[in-house]
């Protein structure tokens, strides 16, 4: 057989997998038997390494640690795996043998050596230390992992959701998903509890963003005009909730909510938004700190305030490189000073998938996956040239019938290879091929392109008139660099620095 993926798997995954008991059953447990089953399924390789077994051999219920190291025979060892990386011990420091920080540098260690492709764990501590290493892309949580094997590899065509704008009077308190809301708002005294806000909530017909799947909320974003807050001048947005039910996690449905949320706050000239966060959850906190908020102090009841300005302050794109510039006040705001600007042609059914919200009919996003109505995505070309870099500005061409450049995005980084495991690394996460279409496509050199979405364009600028501006000569047969002439027309289009 011909695996695919090698997903490195943590003790914390290994041990709600494999439950010695009824009394052992965790949360997670539903979860990680899933992205077994997905892995399996998709002829993936899951991987144990020789350290989490004697890690596990530690276990001081010494009955449950023979019946562990039984179960745990199923999964394929990591047959002599690297030592300790110097690189990663130059930048995390040396630990001390056989603790825990110890095996965790030695799994990290197996992914940088490529022994693995994804270590899959659920502790925040790793992944801290993977993206100070700059190997967060290759370290997931169970939902990450869920998205890598959707991704790459669908075995069902999936119907995205919508993400739906109601009123808050819309919504129904009865849905599973405000049960952690309850619990971490109980109520007091001297603070009312959740259903008391909610019903404020519904009272002052707040706006509201909800993904349903089937008859359930998958995730919910509730804000509100806060124009007093922060102590700051201007239009204030505050996310009151922001929460992805657990059963749902794994889709990006996170990303999806923020676009709304974005798009929302530039329709109606906000200056800046922010969210308060228990430290507990990590994984909204790196989100939101992937799309430029900033933990800037603590609140009352001991929450981080996360702060995202939406306007730069004059003179900041001397301060910031054009990358930083639209993660920090993105996504629609952006600059080309220090930018230069690449016109790339796609074919009419890639821009279906990767630029769903491109197209002209309303009815077209519904084909996509929720991976191209994502912000952060990966475009994939046979194209020779190798000047991208982090910042340049990439205009969309759709050819065909229709065609015209209907999207700008703002390249991240870009890698160039045949090796389609390391292609499929690189863009699993925010990709709309599968990995047949990567194996294909990496038979020649591969360019792929990761970059984040700033602006589709309600008019799109059809091929005489990016004839005419300079832009292009004729239709684009691949990627084509704008002149310094043309890139002044653009940034006058789009009123942006340059």
């Amino acid at each position: 057989m011909v695996w695919g993926v090698r997903f490195l798997l943590d003790t914390n995954i290994l041990i709600p997998a494999e439950p010695t008991s009824s009394d052992h059953l965790e949360a997670t447990t539903p979860s990680v038997t899933a992205l077994l089953g997905a892995l399996s399924h998709g002829g993936h390789r899951p991987l144990v390494h020789p350290a989490s077994i004697a890690e596990l051999r530690g276990d001081r219920d010494a009955v449950r640690a023979t019946t562990r190291e039984v179960l745990l025979e199923k999964y394929p060892l990591l047959v002599q795996p690297p030592g300790l990386s110097t690189r990663l011990v130059s930048i995390l420091g040396q630990p001390e043998a056989r603790t825990n920080s110890y095996v965790d540098l030695l799994l990290l260690s197996a992914v940088e050596a490529n022994a693995a492709d994804y270590l899959v764990t659920e502790d925040d501590g790793i992944h801290r230390r993977a993206r100070r290493c700059n190997l967060g892309d290759r370290v997931l949580s169970i939902a990450d992992a869920a998205i890598v094997v959707r991704a790459l590899f669908p075995t069902v065509p999936e119907a995205p959701p919508l993400v739906s704008p109601l009123l808050a009077y819309q919504l129904d308190e009865s849905d599973p998903i405000f049960s952690s809301f309850r619990a971490d708002y109980p109520g007091s005294d001297d603070d009312p509890g959740f259903d008391d806000w909610l019903a404020k909530c519904k009272r002052e017909h707040r706006q509201v963003w909800v993904i349903v799947v089937g008859q359930r909320y998958a995730g919910i974003c509730i804000v509100k005009d806060e124009p007093n807050a922060l102590g700051l001048p201007g239009k204030t947005l505050k996310l009151c909730s922001f929460k992805i039910d657990d059963a749902f996690r794994g889709h990006r449905y996170g990303e999806l909510l923020l676009k709304a949320v974005f798009a929302y706050a530039h329709e109606n000239s906000y200056q800046r938004m922010f969210v308060e966060v228990f430290p507990k959850h990590e994984n909204l906190r790196a989100l939101l700190g992937d799309f430029g908020f900033e933990d800037t102090t603590e609140s009352p009841k001991g929450e981080r305030v996360l702060v995202k300005a939406m306007v730069a302050p004059t003179r900041e794109t001397e301060r910031l490189a054009p990358l930083d510039f639209n993660v920090r006040y993105g996504p629609f705001a952006l600059t080309l000073v220090g930018a230069r600007v690449f016109v790339v042609p796609i074919q009419p059914r890639y821009h279906r998938l990767l630029l769903p919200e491109a197209e002209p009919q309303l009815f077209l996003p519904m084909e996509s996956r929720p991976f191209g109505n994502s912000i952060r995505k990966a475009y994939l070309s046979h194209s020779k040239i190798r000047k991208i870099a982090a910042g340049d500005a990439i205009l969309f061409y759709r050819s065909g019938p229709d065609a015209a450049v209907t999207a700008i995005g703002v390249a991240e980084g870009t890698l160039v290879t045949t090796d389609p495991d390391e292609l499929a690394r690189y863009v699993a996460r925010r990709t709309v091929y599968s990995f047949a279409d990567i194996q294909q496509m990496a038979a020649k050199q591969t360019l792929a392109v990761r970059f984040r979405l700033a602006r589709t364009f309600k008019d799109p600028w059809k091929l005489d008139l990016l004839i005419r501006s300079g832009i292009l000569r004729r239709a684009p047969q691949s990627f084509m660099q704008a002149s310094p002439e043309a890139v002044d027309w653009i940034a006058s289009q789009l009123h942006v620095p340059h």
